[in-house]
C-alpha cells in the first residue's frame, strides 16, 4: 500500500508539472511588438545595470522582432556609445532620428558620438540642432560651447555658457569653462568669479581651484593666487603643473627660494618638463647660482632646442660666469624670435659671427 501512495503522489506531481510547462509555453506566445518591448525592458534594465554587452543583445533581439522600434535604436546607440563603437552608435542614431525626427535626445547622443569620432563640426551642427528644439537642454548648450573652446571661438563659447547656466543654474562645469572663456577675453575678475561659483557648486572640482590660482594672478592678486595653489596641493600632491605655477607665483612674489623647491618638486614628478628646467634655472639665476641656473638652462635646451626663454637664460648664466659662448646663446634666442637675445648680444658688444 506504501508503494502504491508514493507512486500516485508522484503521478500527480508529474501531471503538475506537465501543466505548468503548457502554461509558460502559453504566456510566452506573444505578438512580435509585445515580445520586442519585453526585449526591450530587458535591456533597458540590463544597459542600467552597466551590463552592456547582455543589453546590446536584448536590443538586437527586439529590433529584430520589431523593425521600426525608435526607442530601441536609440537605446541600442547609446549601449554603443558606452562600448566605444561610436561608428555603428552613429548609425543607429540616424535611424532613431528617421523614425522619430521630433526629439532632440538621438540629435544629442549623435553629437556625443560624432564628437568621439573627430566629427566636431557636424557634432557641433547636432548640439545645434538641440538647442533650436530643446532651449532649456543645458548639456547641448554646454558641448557646443566646449567645441567653440577649442577652436578658439571664445565670445562664441562665452554665449552657449551663459545659455548653459542659465538653462542650469547649477552646472558647475558650465561655469568653470564660461570662466576659461573669459580669462582667454582678458575678463580675469569675471573668470575668478565663475570659477568661484563652480567650486561652490562642487567644492571637489579641483582644476577650478588650479584654473582660478592663474586668473588671480593675472588679476594681479598673488596672495589669493597663492592661496588657491596651496588649497590645490594640499589635496593632490602629483601634479608637476601645478608645482611649476606656484613656483612660477612665487617667482613672481620674490620668494626665489620657494620658487626653487616648487620647480624642483615638479621635476622629480617629471623629468621630462622643460618648463619646469628653465624656470629653476631663472630663479638660480635670482640666487646668484650661475652654474646650476646654466646646468637647468642646458636641461631644457636638451630637451626641447626650440625653447628661446632658456637660451636666453643660459646666455645670462654664462655671461657672470666668464663663458664666451653668452653671445652664442642670445643670438639663437633672438634667431627662434626672442627679440630680447638681440638686446643682451647688443648690450654685452656681442660681435656678429
Amino acid at each position: 500500500m506504501l508503494k502504491i501512495f508514493t507512486l500516485a503522489g508522484a503521478l500527480c506531481l508529474t501531471a503538475a508539472a506537465a501543466q505548468a510547462q503548457v502554461d509558460t509555453v502559453r504566456a510566452s506566445t506573444l505578438p512580435p511588438a509585445q515580445q520586442a518591448e519585453k526585449l526591450y525592458n530587458s535591456g533597458v534594465t540590463k544597459y542600467n545595470g552597466k551590463n552592456y554587452r547582455a543589453a546590446l543583445q536584448d536590443f538586437d533581439k527586439a529590433l529584430a522582432l520589431r523593425p521600426d522600434f525608435a526607442k530601441a535604436y536609440y537605446n541600442r546607440a547609446t549601449t554603443r556609445y558606452e562600448l566605444k563603437d561610436y561608428q555603428p552608435a552613429v548609425q543607429d542614431y540616424d535611424q532613431a532620428i528617421k523614425l522619430d525626427p521630433n526629439g532632440y535626445t538621438a540629435y544629442f547622443g549623435r553629437g556625443q558620438a560624432k564628437e568621439a569620432l573627430g566629427q566636431k563640426p557636424e557634432a557641433e551642427q547636432d548640439y545645434g540642432h538641440v538647442t533650436e528644439a530643446k532651449p532649456d537642454y543645458a548639456p547641448a548648450w554646454y558641448y557646443r560651447g566646449a567645441l567653440r573652446f577649442e577652436k578658439a571661438d571664445y565670445k562664441a563659447a562665452k554665449a552657449d555658457f551663459d545659455a548653459a547656466v542659465k538653462a542650469d543654474p547649477n552646472y558647475a562645469y558650465a561655469y568653470h569653462d564660461r570662466a576659461s572663456a573669459e580669462r582667454q577675453l582678458g575678463d580675469f575678475p569675471a573668470a575668478v568669479q565663475d570659477y568661484t561659483k563652480a567650486l561652490s557648486l562642487q567644492p571637489d572640482l579641483l582644476p577650478a581651484l588650479l584654473n582660478r590660482a592663474a586668473a588671480r594672478r593675472r588679476a594681479n592678486d598673488p596672495k589669493g593666487a597663492l592661496a588657491d595653489y596651496n588649497d590645490y596641493l594640499a589635496k593632490k600632491t602629483d601634479n608637476p603643473t601645478a608645482y611649476t605655477n606656484r613656483g612660477a607665483a612665487r617667482y613672481e612674489a620674490a620668494d626665489y627660494k620657494g620658487a626653487v623647491e616648487d620647480f624642483s618638486k615638479a621635476i622629480e614628478l617629471n623629468d621630462q618638463y622643460a618648463y619646469a628646467w628653465n624656470n629653476r634655472a631663472a630663479a638660480y639665476l635670482k640666487l646668484e647660482d650661475y652654474p646650476k641656473a646654466a646646468a637647468d638652462a642646458s636641461k631644457a635646451i636638451a630637451l626641447n632646442p626650440q625653447y628661446a626663454e632658456a637660451y636666453l637664460n643660459r646666455g645670462h648664466a654664462r655671461e657672470m660666469l666668464r663663458d664666451d659662448q653668452a653671445c652664442q646663446d642670445w643670438r639663437k634666442a633672438a634667431e627662434l624670435g626672442l627679440e630680447a637675445g638681440s638686446s643682451y648680444a647688443a648690450a654685452s658688444g656681442c660681435g656678429s659671427e
